[in-house]
């Protein structure tokens, strides 16, 4: 697989994009023949499986990329159409009245894609950041709109209950490399550069209730008229 694939793959598919259509076409048969809602939750979640798994390949192929500054290019592209698809999805769900967690799982064509595209995008995206955390981070901070919607589709995917355990542990981790919860204590990202030590409120209360208040010794002071004409 050479560089140019690579670029294309990412740069064109982004995401779930062309991958799921594959699948689509793979599991044709088995799609059309779902009609009620618990046989489509179980084929979405098959499908979500290969997905991941896809989507894993596409992100270590965009860390053997060299260059910081291409690699910069391409993950910003990456992101731009990504929150694109989420922020759409999420009107469509929205006008459904999809409820995450409470609304049994759609069966409509259309409802089902704009969940996919949710759940999958967040992901995608998810595994970026915590692989490329610095470069991310810097791009994130230049585009309010797309943190707000990662911590929307964040919450929303954790509370469908629809992806797999090993999802739920990365959609924490990101959570948390991006502050959207507390870290916990022995949180860290291998991939950061610039290592950010965790410091707890309470241990820093711990800390101040330590210091000793400093006594000054009773007697003569200089004052700092006095001070000054030494």
């Amino acid at each position: 697989m050479n560089i140019q694939y690579i670029r294309n793959s990412l740069c064109i598919n982004i995401s779930f994009l062309l991958l799921l259509h594959v699948f689509a076409v793979n599991h044709k048969n088995e799609k059309n023949s779902v009609n009620d809602s618990k046989s489509a939750e179980e084929v979405f979640r098959k499908l979500f499986k290969l997905e991941r798994a896809e989507q894993l390949a596409a992100v270590k192929a965009l860390l053997k990329i060299g260059k910081e500054d291409k690699q910069s290019k391409m993950v910003e592209a990456i992101a731009e159409k990504v929150f694109i698809v989420i922020r759409k999805s999420r009107a469509i769900l929205e006008n459904f009245g999809y409820i995450p967690g409470e609304t049994a799982f759609p069966t409509e064509e259309k409802i089902q894609d704009a969940l996919s595209n949710v759940l999958e995008n967040t992901a995608f995206i998810g595994d970026i950041i915590l692989r490329l955390p610095d470069l991310t981070h810097t791009i994130l901070r230049n585009h309010t709109e797309w943190s707000y919607l990662l911590r929307w589709s964040l919450t929303f995917t954790n509370q469908t209950q629809l992806v797999d355990n090993k999802t739920n542990i990365l959609l924490d981790l990101v959570n948390q490399e991006m502050n959207f919860t507390q870290r916990h204590i022995n949180f860290t990202n291998p991939y950061r550069k610039i290592k950010q030590p965790i410091i707890k409120e309470d241990a820093l209360e711990g800390k101040k209730k330590l210091k000793k208040k400093k006594v000054l010794p009773r007697g003569p002071r200089l004052s700092s008229r006095q001070f000054g004409e030494l």
